[in-house]
């Protein structure tokens, strides 16, 4: 199950449109957070960055106009010029009577390159972690044996358009495990992974210990 905070942007986008000025703005950046527990013991919580931008959307209003066609017809009976008869025609179209500006806006949001793990220890012990993969390659998640598996195959050495595929072959990979009472990261450029693979010369990835 999956909770979504939303930080800072509910609050200031409800005092700015009592402004009336949000057609005025520059873009808002706000942060959301994902928590998803995965184990009894396990919990990961990932972030994104956020962008809000404002724009006008002009809606044109049409209604039916009246064009008057005033015009004289003569019989000419008695000369030219004589007989005459003032007429007038009245023709329906549709024309553009007003506008109305309705302000728009648009998010987009990128995911923060990097994982907070936070692991029950028992005993009213809880830890938290950060995995950064930002200088390495795009990772999936996966559960085995109670523990949180996260495999990250490097940008320049497998993955695909920014996308995990796949740490087959000789593709240069890295893997951290996190079990509710231990921590560990392996390596591979080819073959299997490793705690120490000498073959592995890219940048390490580092689980570092952060404050719950």
């Amino acid at each position: 199950m999956k909770k979504i905070a939303l930080v800072f942007i509910g609050m200031a986008l409800a005092v700015l449109l009592s402004l009336g000025v949000l057609s005025q703005l520059s873009p808002i950046t706000y942060s959301e957070s994902s928590v998803e527990k995965l184990t009894n013991a396990i919990s990961v919580e990932e972030i994104q960055d956020c962008n809000v931008e404002f724009f006008n959307e002009i809606e044109e209003i049409y209604e039916n106009c009246n064009y008057y066609r005033n015009y004289t017809t003569c019989t000419n009976v008695s000369g030219p010029g004589t007989g005459c008869l003032s007429q007038q025609d009245v023709q329906i179209f549709n024309c553009k009577s007003s506008q109305v500006i309705h302000v728009r806006n648009q998010s987009t949001c990128v995911p923060k390159q990097k994982i907070f793990i936070e692991v029950d220890e028992g005993w009213f012990k809880t830890s938290k972690k950060e995995l950064d993969f930002s200088s390495f390659g795009p990772c999936k998640q996966e559960i085995e044996n109670d523990c949180l598996v996260i495999t990250c195959v490097s940008a320049y050495d497998g993955a695909h358009n920014g996308k995990f595929v796949d740490c087959l072959g000789g593709k240069s990979c890295q893997k951290a495990v996190i079990c509710e009472d231990s921590t560990s990261m392996y390596y591979k450029n080819g073959g299997e992974f490793k705690r120490e693979d000498p073959s592995f010369f890219l940048e390490k990835m580092e689980i570092k210990e952060v404050e719950p």
